[in-house]
Order: C-alpha cells, then sequence, then structure tokens
C-alpha cells in the first residue's frame, strides 16, 4: 500500500485483510496431494505403486521403507488411482490434499483404511457397504480361478457363492452411485455402470448434477449417451475423423474393399497389448482380409508412441485424444478393453468383442468366410 495512507486508515485495512486472509487460507486447498502410507507385512525396499485408473498409467513408483511410504503429486480434479504392491490393491479417490493410508498386505482392498478429501470419505462410505459381499466373492473367486476346491460339489458351491454375493455387490456399488451422483465417484460409478441403468434414468440422474459436474467430459459423455446414436451389432458403423499416431487425418469410411476390424485399447490395458503383439505376428495373413484400426484412448502421446513401437504396430493407429469420457468410445459404447467390432464390406457391424481371446481370430476368419 502507498506510503501517503494514513496509519489509521492501514490498520483498518490491516483488521480487514487478517480477517479475509484467515478464512482464504481455511477454505483453499493444497495445490499438490500428499499420501502418506503405512504399509505392514512386506520387506524395506518392496516396490509400490500409484496408478491412474483411468488412463491406466503408473503415476509413481516408490519403496516401502520401515513400513511407510509417500506419494507426491498433483490432480487437476478428483481422481481414482490404485495403490498397487506386489499382486494386491486399494482404491483411492485422489485429491489436493493431504490423505492417510493404512494397510497390510493381506487382502489389501478388504482391510485398508484411508482418511483425506470429500471424495475419499465417500470412497470410505462405499467400502463400508460393500465389503460384506466382497469378503464373500472374492476369496470364492480366487478359489475357482487357482482350483482351490476339493472336487465337483465344491467347486459350484464356490460358484453360486461368487454369483450370489457378487451381483449384491453390483447392486449395492451401482445404487451408491445413483445416490451419490452428485460427486466424482457417483458420476463415474453411473457412466461405468450405464448399460444396466436405464436411459430415463441416467437423463433424470444427470439433470440433478451440480453446475459444476454437468461441465466435465464424464457428464457430457453420459449426455451424449442418453441422446445419440449408440452403435450396436446388426447396424451401421459410426464413421468418424481423427488423427493417427503421425499426426495425418484418418477418416474410417475411407476403408475401402475389406473388412474392417476396430478395437479400443490403450498402453496401460495389458490384454490390450497382448492383442497387439498377437497381430503383430500375424499380420501378414490378416491384412489380407482386413483392414485393422487400432483406437487408442491414450492422451499420454509419448506413451502411446512407445507402446506402438514396443508392440510393432504398422497397421492403422489412431486417437481422437480425448481419453476415456470420448464422444467416439462412448458413441461406440466402449466400456471395458479391449473392445473390439468387426464391420463388413457394407458398413455394418457383425460382431463385437468384449476383452481380447485369440479365438477372437478364428470367429473373424469364419465369419468373413461365411459371408
Amino acid at each position: 500500500m502507498k506510503k501517503f495512507i494514513s496509519i489509521l486508515t492501514l490498520m483498518i485495512c490491516g483488521i480487514f485483510l487478517l480477517v479475509q486472509t484467515k478464512g482464504f487460507a481455511q477454505a483453499k486447498s493444497p495445490k499438490v496431494f500428499i499420501i502418506l502410507g503405512q504399509l505392514t507385512g512386506v520387506s524395506n525396499g518392496t516396490p509400490i505403486s500409484l496408478i491412474d485408473i483411468d488412463l491406466l498409467t503408473i503415476v509413481e513408483t516408490v519403496a516401502v521403507n520401515d513400513g511407510k511410504f509417500t506419494f507426491k503429486g498433483e490432480v487437476k480434479r478428483p481422481t481414482s488411482f490404485w495403490i498397487k504392491c506386489m499382486d494386491e490393491y486399494a482404491i483411492l479417490q485422489v485429491e489436493n490434499t493431504v490423505i492417510k493410508f493404512r494397510a497390510s498386505i493381506k487382502d489389501m482392498k478388504l482391510n485398508y483404511l484411508a482418511e483425506g478429501g470429500n471424495e475419499q470419505a465417500l470412497q470410505t462410505q462405499l467400502n463400508d457397504a460393500v465389503r460384506p459381499f466382497e469378503k464373500v466373492y472374492v476369496p470364492a473367486y480366487d478359489s475357482l480361478v487357482n482350483k482351490l476346491y476339493i472336487d465337483s460339489a465344491h467347486q459350484k458351491k464356490l460358484t453360486e457363492q461368487f454369483n450370489q454375493y457378487n451381483a449384491k455387490y453390483m447392486r449395492a456399488y451401482i445404487n451408491f452411485g445413483k445416490l451419490h451422483m452428485n460427486s466424482y465417484l457417483g458420476l463415474d460409478i453411473v457412466y461405468r455402470n450405464r448399460k444396466v441403468i436405464p436411459l430415463d434414468s441416467i437423463l433424470l440422474l444427470y439433470n440433478e448434477l451440480s453446475p459444476m459436474l454437468k461441465n466435465t467430459d464424464i457428464a457430457n459423455s453420459l449426455k451424449i449417451y442418453t441422446e445419440e446414436y449408440i452403435v450396436k451389432k446388426g447396424n451401421k458403423f459410426l464413421d468418424f475423423n481423427v488423427l493417427d499416431i503421425e499426426g495425418k487425418a484418418f477418416q474410417l469410411s475411407a476403408l475401402k474393399e475389406k473388412y474392417i476390424y476396430l478395437t479400443f485399447g490403450s498402453f496401460g490395458c495389458a490384454p490390450c497389448r497382448l492383442e497387439n503383439q498377437y497381430i503383430a505376428k500375424n499380420y501378414a495373413r490378416l491384412s489380407k482380409i482386413l483392414h485393422i484400426v487400432n483406437f487408442s484412448m491414450d492422451t499420454n502421446i509419448l506413451e502411446w508412441r512407445k507402446a506402438a513401437k514396443a508392440d510393432g504396430i504398422i497397421w492403422y493407429n489412431v486417437s481422437d485424444m480425448a481419453g476415456m469420457a470420448g464422444k467416439i468410445k462412448t458413441l461406440y459404447d466402449v466400456q471395458a478393453m479391449p473392445t473390439s467390432f468387426l464391420i463388413d464390406k457394407n458398413g455394418m457391424i457383425v460382431e463385437r468383442f468384449d476383452g481380447y481371446d485369440e479365438s477372437n481370430f478364428s470367429r473373424i476368419a469364419k465369419l468373413i468366410t461365411s459371408n
């Protein structure tokens, strides 16, 4: 302030500013997040990673020492992360604040405790709601996958337990999202499970969103899902104009004379990478009957290029760089990765594949031959 302002004026302004800045300091959030973690049951030097769930990217990996670790970073909005150590993981809702995390390595997902921002408080409520079901279906699933059953009767019982309690888990999970739609966590749950929620219910939930949440990419994608043409097997494909990995223009409808295999994936998706590697090994054979188009949902161009080189991708490799809530991904109703479509020469979608299996390509060969 200028020197000629009176001492009295300075004192009044000083008191006013003190009151204002004190209130502001209390309301203002830190510009970074700090995760202060405690993990028991692991030896010193054990690596632990923080992974962005949407982008499927490892943000940071540190070592656990004396049962402690720390992650630091910044998020533009509340974001879902995995904390992953060995084969165990936990889900955190990360905001730019101090987050305290505590767990044992055994069954980390089922026993961790975390304190942080408002979104993490909701995640804790969600954990409390679904853990009774998780504690039954997760061990049942592990026993089935690892064949830890005594006989066929035991196997049948485990299968029934898994199906029954997984269904209860999903109902509780989706209902929680609908009840807490005016949060990033609730909105994300509804978007991820949009297929099993009636369209009129989704539209009602969307209309109740706060203006701030309505301005998010994920809310916009949810609205698009309720109002626009969604690609389905038996219908005509949806054309799009995007850029390829080298920045050149690409239009899907420009591909002629062959069937098209359009697959949506990401460099952080392990099954997607396996599919890329299978195609690379068999490209000479597959390219005779197919135009192959990899639609990447990555937003990190450097990682995308690195993965493409490692996987040997020499076919069409394109993206709208809009990430997991992009319009094209939404209109093709992609939820799991990879999700792929076989498009015939007339532009009709003759098959959809959710997930990757080598047998997909045997089915493709039969479909093309029969047609």
